[in-house]
């Protein structure tokens, strides 16, 4: 579904990303069956590559999800701010802008923010949007409009 709506607005090329984690959120069927402990992801893009910071190092379509113990946890689908700010630095240079449509938690604006990057994001539901304010985003130097 998400590539359909990209290719739509023009993004005609993807690359799948995999977070993989040491946890599962389906704990209580552990004894039952094999468990899911991965998210998935896509970057999608229109014809060009997007911009790729590797430093020379080979980077995978796979990720390791470390527990984010700093951060609050606001949200339910917030991911962990070093993640984050690891596909923010592959992805983006300082200065760059990043924008998250569904900003929920800001992990993603934080994240931005403490790499040097403008960030902008959106959030609909004003109570997230409060708490993402005074817990994860309270002590990040930025401009917040409600």
């Amino acid at each position: 579904m998400v590539i359909d709506y990209g290719k739509r607005y023009g993004f005609n090329h993807n690359i799948p990303l995999v977070f993989i984690k040491n946890r599962s959120s389906q704990v209580l069927k552990a004894n039952m069956k094999i468990v899911g402990a991965c998210e998935y992801g896509l970057v999608l893009y229109r014809e060009r590559l997007p911009k790729f910071n590797n430093d020379g190092h080979m980077i995978f379509n796979w990720f390791n999800w470390e527990n984010d113990p700093l951060t609050p946890k606001i949200h339910p689908t917030q991911k962990p701010v070093p993640l984050l700010k690891e596909l923010i630095s592959i992805f983006t240079d300082k200065g760059d802008v990043v924008i998250d449509p569904c900003a929920g938690s800001g992990s993603t604006l934080r994240s931005a923010l403490e790499l040097n990057r403008n960030s902008y994001g959106f959030e609909i539901k004003k109570d997230i949007y409060k708490k993402a304010k005074a817990l994860v985003l309270n002590n990040v130097p930025m401009e917040l409009i409600s």
